[in-house]
């Protein structure tokens, strides 16, 4: 089964939309709570992303931004 090419293209300005409302949120969170511990990170990263529209969102990818958020790491 091979994918239509016009469908990711389709898609891509919605992709695209989504991934800036991620960005923004986790530069909230990292501006913000850097280094703090990794509940405090979990939640506002949490809220911080509702508040962009970034949902839905998978919660192990937000675990693992959390922690490297809390440990002040970027990868």
């Amino acid at each position: 089964m091979t994918a239509d090419p016009s469908e990711y293209e389709k898609s891509m300005p919605a992709v695209s939309a989504f991934l800036k409302k991620m960005e923004r949120g986790i530069d909230r969170t990292r501006a913000t709570h850097a280094g703090q511990p990794y509940s405090a990170v979990r939640q506002a990263l949490a809220l911080a992303l509702e508040e962009e529209g970034a949902r839905p969102m998978v919660p192990q990818v937000v675990d693992e931004l959390a922690r490297q958020i809390s440990e002040g790491t970027d990868r």
